[in-house]
């Protein structure tokens, strides 16, 4: 029994020697056994971070930045005028983010066209909303005063 182990080992080794690939003219006698990584192997490549931030998303990153570093400041040094003009700059992000809507407005949307009709989209404000329910208004009037006589 011993000996059919020993033989199937013995053939297991040399079937081992017969796939391993040839060593070639610049390899030494041992860089046959260490696996290198063939041609179809291939290391995946790091994605660049990508740092495409609209002005509103900007604008908040710097306050949250001057805010901060306000705070940074006034713990180490204490308050003085540069605290001051840090959290001044932070409070004036703060509200321009608050009015970013209706600051930092894209551009309008262009007329497309569906067949022959031409759609034009609508320019809405702060107060175009107000301003239809206002109009809704007067013309629920005018149709009542019309009715009435």
């Amino acid at each position: 029994m011993p000996n059919r182990y020993e033989r199937e080992i013995e053939e297991i080794l040399r079937n081992l020697e017969h796939t391993d690939p040839k060593a070639g003219k610049s390899q030494k006698f041992g860089e046959r056994f260490l696996r290198r990584p063939g041609p179809d192997l291939r290391t995946q490549q790091p994605r660049p971070i990508s740092w495409n931030l609209s002005t509103v998303e900007r604008l908040l990153l710097g306050t949250v930045i001057c805010a901060l570093l306000a705070g940074a400041y006034a713990y180490l040094a204490g308050p003085n005028i540069i605290t001051l003009i840090l959290a001044l700059a932070g409070f004036v992000g703060v509200i321009l983010v608050m009015l970013s809507q209706f600051i930092f407005q894209g551009r309008r949307g262009r007329s497309t066209r569906y067949g022959n009709i031409k759609i034009t989209p609508l320019r809405r404000g702060p107060w175009s909303t107000l301003k239809t329910q206002w109009n809704l208004l007067i013309l629920k009037l005018r149709y009542r005063r019309k009715d009435e006589q």
